[in-house]
């Protein structure tokens, strides 16, 4: 089994999950990703990623169905979550850190940033 950090990217857009998971693999992490709310769970259950980049507004179960479920979870509460929306209202910011969301991402956004704020949080994977 690898040590390297785990992200879990979910999002229905595949040019974001790729530009993620690109970054994230160039600074050496191992990237698991998902297309929809339900799929979280699953990737969840067999990756136990050190942070999860989730975006708001997904088929199934939306960012804020996800987040109460996932910080209901003993083992997943502690779990680094970035919320990730093209649109966000100031309401909504405040619900959803509420909810437990570590960090919100507005998109477009680069994604060194996010690799950034998720070293700051879990620690950056150890050099190959």
């Amino acid at each position: 089994m690898s040590n390297r950090k785990t992200v879990l990217v979910v999002d229905d857009s595949q040019a974001i999950i790729d530009a993620l998971t690109s970054a994230f693999e160039d600074a050496g992490y191992e990237v698991v990703t998902a297309g929809d709310g339900e799929e979280v769970f699953r990737k969840m259950a067999s990756a136990d990623p050190d942070a999860l980049l989730l975006d708001i507004y997904m088929p199934k179960l939306n960012g804020a169905d996800v987040c109460r479920l996932l910080k209901a979870h003993p083992h997943w509460k502690k779990t680094y979550l970035v919320l990730m929306s093209s649109r966000i209202s100031d309401r909504e910011l405040d619900m959803y850190h509420r909810l437990g969301a570590d960090e919100i991402l507005k998109k477009p956004f680069d994604p060194t940033n996010a690799v950034a704020l998720v070293g700051k949080a879990v620690g950056a994977p150890p050099a190959a």
